[in-house]
């Protein structure tokens, strides 16, 4: 169940621009993935995506190459986070400990960087 995306949130070894709007689509989708791993362990309710990872990445690129840049640092950013976390959330769980509080901790974090990047891709005002 949550082995695999233990491992999928490794992260491509090249940075997400190096990938362009497929590779932040992607990063985008991993995030939620993860969020709902999290949001799981921290025993809440699943969410609806916020924003669909193609919708996602077009905003951030048409937002200029600034805040594409900024979107792509910031997935990269949240991915390293979560990482650590996550894995230590699931090989405790592994072990039968209960991580509810930390994942709930976790899952605050996942998702003030997602409104973070939401409004980053958002259109300006």
């Amino acid at each position: 169940m949550t082995a695999p995306l233990a491992q999928s949130l490794n992260m491509p070894a090249t940075p997400l621009r190096e990938h362009g709007e497929a590779g932040l689509a992607a990063g985008w989708a991993l995030l939620h993935e993860a969020g709902q791993t999290i949001a799981e362990l921290a025993q809440l309710g699943s969410e609806p995506m916020v924003m669909a990872p193609g919708e996602f990445a077009l905003r951030a690129a048409a937002g200029g190459p600034v805040r594409l840049f900024l979107a792509e640092q910031g997935i990269d950013d949240c991915a390293a986070a979560l990482h650590s976390g996550l894995t230590a959330l699931i090989a405790g769980a592994a072990q039968g400990r209960d991580g509810t509080a930390a994942a709930l901790t976790l899952w605050r974090e996942f998702d003030r960087a997602r409104e973070a990047l939401v409004a980053l891709a958002s259109p300006p005002n």
